[in-house]
């Protein structure tokens, strides 16, 4: 499935800003663009990530197995002869116009090689001609895009394609596997892009016998050192959660389709023995995080494997199962919990624990020149892997603005 803008558009481009995949056009400062016609997406790049849809304020971008046929073909006809563009391919990206006033950084530092530090890398080589180093505590990169996207959704993954084709670039060096505590200082500036490592917690008695999403995620995608901590123990399972990774993570409980895991996962997955799963939701369907077309995917591949609970507050996890505040307790053997995630403190700067960020002004962190944030650590746990596109670029901008006159952090 691939989104596409309907005869709604407003051509604002706000979607434009924000997909990974440079798939939105024309965009500003192409032949067409603020014309009065409509924006199109191309199907041959889409990954499906959602972003325009998030941000259009008019509710153009829809998915396109909920549009029109009509507006399915408009999309695909712009593009009809046209080759597709990709979004980090240096060689088409337009000239650089930001303007450097007195020169701008020499040596940046990004930690962080997920979808937040591959975009503020990608703005620093458009708009810096500074040398650049790229670290991650992970040899691979990609960050969630590669370990927290379900192994069954391989077009989202594609981005990584893109990622890898960054690091290739001269003026960066990627450190793969390397904290950046390790590295000597003497940068101009360093763009923190470390995400929200911590999964949420119920804060219910018995919780720590509980899996995380991520923990289940990543397993399934086999990220180094990943190990599913609990036993599976079929045939019902609990996943608490009203989001799209709740319904991905019920859906690799359930699913008898999963070619993309390894072998070694199936058979575990197999000999659990879950057949079924309750999805419960805190609050009620209106207020539910989830997509409509994630929620058609569940259903599709569960159908009536999966129960779907609203307004359901649990208060403890025993052997027994989950136990709600109306005093009823949901048998099953095992509990999943996909809440979202929160940000940790970040060495040597400040954090607002209640908001789980560094408190920043459009990515310059407070009190402490020279040191920016991009991502999840900088904007709180929320938005797909587009959003990230648009915030780094906000915090570049801020990064080479302040680089006329910058401390440096490390000289």
């Amino acid at each position: 499935m691939t989104f596409v803008i309907t005869g709604e558009c407003c051509s604002d481009a706000s979607c434009v800003a924000v997909c990974p995949m440079n798939s939105i056009h024309p965009s500003p400062g192409e032949p067409g663009f603020g014309t009065g016609a409509s924006l199109f997406i191309d199907p041959r790049t889409c990954i499906d990530c959602g972003a325009c849809a998030d941000i259009c304020p008019v509710d153009a971008a829809q998915p396109a197995e909920e549009a029109a046929p009509e507006d399915v073909e408009r999309n695909a006809a712009y593009f009809a002869e046209r080759e597709a563009l990709e979004a980090t391919d240096l060689d088409s990206w337009e000239p650089p116009t930001y303007e450097l006033r007195g020169g701008g950084p020499r040596r940046v530092l990004v930690v962080g090689a997920g979808p937040a530090g591959m975009y503020a890398t990608r703005e620093l080589l458009l708009r810096t001609t500074a040398e650049i180093t790229l670290v991650d505590r992970s040899e691979q990169l990609g960050g969630l895009v590669r370990f927290g996207v379900a192994p069954d959704h391989p077009n989202t993954k594609q981005i990584i394609g893109s990622f890898e084709r960054i690091v290739r670039h001269p003026r960066v060096r990627w450190r793969p596997g390397t904290e950046a505590s390790a590295l000597p200082d003497g940068y101009d500036a360093v763009v923190h892009a470390v995400g929200a490592r911590r999964s949420r917690r119920l804060g219910i008695p018995g919780e720590e016998a509980a899996c995380t999403a991520e923990d289940f995620v990543a397993w399934c995608n086999g990220r180094p050192g990943a190990e599913l901590p609990v036993e599976l123990v079929g045939p019902r399972a609990v996943v608490v959660g009203n989001g799209n990774v709740a319904l991905d993570l019920a859906r690799l409980l359930l699913s008898d389709q999963l070619a993309a895991v390894s072998p070694a996962v199936r058979r575990t997955l197999a000999a659990g023995g879950i057949k079924q799963v309750v999805l419960l939701g805190r609050r009620g369907p209106d207020e539910a995080a989830y997509t409509r077309p994630a929620l058609e995917e569940l259903l599709a591949v569960a159908g009536d494997r999966v129960e779907l609970r609203y307004h359901a507050r649990p208060t403890a996890w025993t052997s027994e199962g989950l136990t709600l505040d109306t005093g009823e307790t949901i048998a099953a053997g095992n509990l999943f919990t996909a809440i979202g995630f929160e940000g940790q403190r970040v060495d040597g700067l400040p954090f607002d624990a209640e908001r789980g960020i560094v408190p920043n002004v459009r990515g310059a962190v407070v009190d402490r020149p020279g040191h920016y944030v991009a991502g999840w650590i900088k904007r709180g746990a929320r938005g797909g892997i587009g959003v990230n596109k648009a915030c780094a670029q906000e915090t570049v901008a801020t990064l080479v603005s302040a680089s006329r006159g910058a401390a440096s952090p490390g000289s």
